[in-house]
């Protein structure tokens, strides 16, 4: 939060009900910053202020150019009032092109808000190191301007258009559903209707490109391209469907579209995304009296589009420690989706995986509440547990599994010795079960996962690492160590067997090997390509190599990667 926005002397009626914080408004009589966001009424405010937060109407989507950008600079300035951003300072960036959004400095929005929130989030240490490390190797983006010649055909510059309906026919077939790609459709009719956004274009091609030999060359001028057109359309207003897509895609690849970790920060650009289609009528989400029977499959498609744009976001709220724009009652609405006859068992793993990831979202954003947690996870899983039954359940299952691990990682720390020891097994069983999972369900459709599966895997085995080398003589009073040290090997030769070098598995197979080397290094013989290893002789730092290490506490000592666990063998944890 922004330190000149402090907490409310009196929380609102709405925040209290909730039982979360509540921040002062900028001026007196004023709604709280979350009523504001959320556009409630908020009991703080004196007068209200209807005109200045509430959503474009159809009338006001008509009236000037101007209106509509004082609109759109409204939520942006609120957004970045939620990550602790100057406002003129952003449109500043945004001035200079799009590293304004890509590469966003986090100095000021990784402020904590008191001495008993949770530590610095790892994602922001990631990439305080990544701007260091990539500082000479940042790609300049070119600043344009949407009149210029050829903008709308920037992907067109790059590649023939055989080569473009190619690599749509790749996205299309394994990755279409998730934006609601006519799956009848052939590369050049898709090519045809998608021609007229260039970022949704360049964005597939981005995408389908990673599975191809000339992913190396190709894939940074696409990326340098949809920095650009990502950065002017977020000036857009109203946006249109395919910005949404886009959006989406960029956000569920975002670690592997630039083939270098943390490319473009998904929490900020899916979160802007939201707010926009909260501020529109695309997705209908104010319809509650239209009957899916009456809504065509446009606009089922849409719904689905929404859920997964939330889902995506939650992903990154949880992994970044940063605030959600959802609450929950749209997190509720979302299961509108399971009210009609079309939804597949695809859509019905999206709303249950939503509701997963709201509860972890909820679970984490204060003090963990371990009994608390785990009831309301077992609660998840008896509430879907005809979904778990369904086949291609694995990855939902995974998810809770995860889930599990993620709350036991943040509770280790406050147990006593005692407690820690049975949490200490847990964990050990959770990312076994997880590195067992993936490795036992893989087929023909593994490559084409979205990242977040993969980093989901990768924690799985980081944290393994972690406890073998914090706790090893403990575990082995209980468990063969050795097996597990053979796991992590296992897991590393799996993951460089998935798809080409530029695939996102390459990159975090070689980010598991790297790890368990380090700690690990009398545990095996490592296949770590030399080059990955240089440098490593002083501060070795798994940020450098993994993108989204989430929910990992971090000390300031020489063995900065490690969490601040207690040793088993001390009292109660003060």
């Amino acid at each position: 939060m922004p330190p000149e926005r402090g907490r409310a002397a009196k929380a609102c009626a709405a925040c209290r009900k909730q039982k979360i914080r509540c921040y002062e408004p900028i001026h007196a009589g004023a709604s709280c910053l979350r009523c504001q966001r959320l556009r409630l009424q908020c009991s703080l405010e004196e007068l209200s202020s209807a005109d200045d937060v509430r959503p474009f109407s159809q009338a006001g989507y008509n009236s000037t150019t101007n209106a509509r950008i004082d609109h759109l600079e409204r939520q942006v300035a609120r957004l970045l009032e939620r990550i602790g951003e100057d406002h003129n300072a952003a449109f500043a960036r945004e001035e200079r092109g799009a590293t304004a959004i890509v590469d966003q400095s986090v100095s000021e929005s990784r402020t904590a808000d008191g001495p008993d929130d949770p530590p610095v989030a790892p994602v922001y240490q990631i990439r305080d190191i990544l701007n260091q490390e990539h500082a000479n190797e940042r790609v300049q983006t070119p600043s344009t301007r949407d009149d210029e010649p050829g903008q709308r055909n920037a992907v067109e510059q790059i590649l023939s258009q055989d080569d473009i309906a190619h690599l749509l026919g790749l996205f299309a077939e394994h990755y279409g559903r998730w934006v609601a790609f006519d799956q009848k459709a052939t590369p050049q009719a898709l090519y045809h209707e998608i021609r007229k956004s260039p970022l949704l274009l360049c964005a597939c091609c981005l995408i389908a490109v990673r599975h191809t030999s000339v992913a190396s060359t190709i894939a940074p001028r696409l990326f340098e391209t949809a920095q650009s057109l990502l950065s002017k359309a977020l000036l857009v207003v109203p946006q249109s469907i395919d910005f949404f897509r886009a959006v989406l895609i960029l956000s569920m690849w975002s670690t592997t579209v630039g083939q270098k970790p943390l490319s473009i920060d998904s929490w900020l650009i899916s979160g802007f995304a939201i707010q926009h289609g909260l501020s529109s009528n695309l997705f209908h989400l104010d319809d509650h009296r239209k009957a899916s029977r009456q809504m065509n499959q446009v606009e089922l498609d849409q719904i689905y589009l929404w859920n997964h744009l939330c889902l995506v976001h939650l992903h990154y709220c949880v992994g970044t420690r940063r605030p959600s724009v959802l609450n929950r009652v749209q997190i509720d609405q979302c299961k509108r989706a399971l009210s009609f006859d079309s939804t597949t068992n695809f859509e019905t793993r999206m709303v249950a995986e939503l509701n997963l990831y709201w509860i972890l979202y909820e679970s984490l954003s204060f003090s963990v509440d371990l009994p608390k947690s785990q009831a309301a996870l077992q609660s998840w899983k008896q509430d879907w547990k005809h979904v778990l039954e369904q086949p291609r359940s694995q990855f939902l299952e995974m998810g809770f599994y995860f889930a599990q691990l993620l709350v036991y990682d943040r509770s280790l720390k406050s147990r006593s010795a005692k407690v820690r020891e049975s949490l200490l097994s847990e964990m050990v069983r959770l990312s076994s079960t997880i590195i067992k999972l993936a490795m036992d369900t893989s087929d023909e459709r593994t490559k084409h996962l979205t990242d977040h599966i993969y980093h989901l895997i990768t924690f799985a085995a980081i944290t393994l690492c972690r406890l073998l080398h914090k706790y090893e003589k403990d575990l082995r009073s209980n468990t063969e160590v050795s097996d597990l040290d053979t796991l992590i090997v296992s897991l590393v030769a799996w993951l460089h067997s998935i798809g080409l070098p530029s695939h996102a598995a390459h990159i975090l197979g070689d980010t598991v090997d790297a790890f368990h080397k380090k700690l690990r290094p009398e545990a095996r013989s490592s296949s770590t390509p030399a080059n990955l290893m240089d440098g490593l002789d002083g501060v070795f730092d798994i940020g450098t190599f993994f993108p989204e290490l989430i929910g990992v506490d971090f000390n300031n000592d020489s063995m900065s990667f490690l969490p601040d666990w207690e040793p088993l063998y001390e009292g109660p944890a003060t």
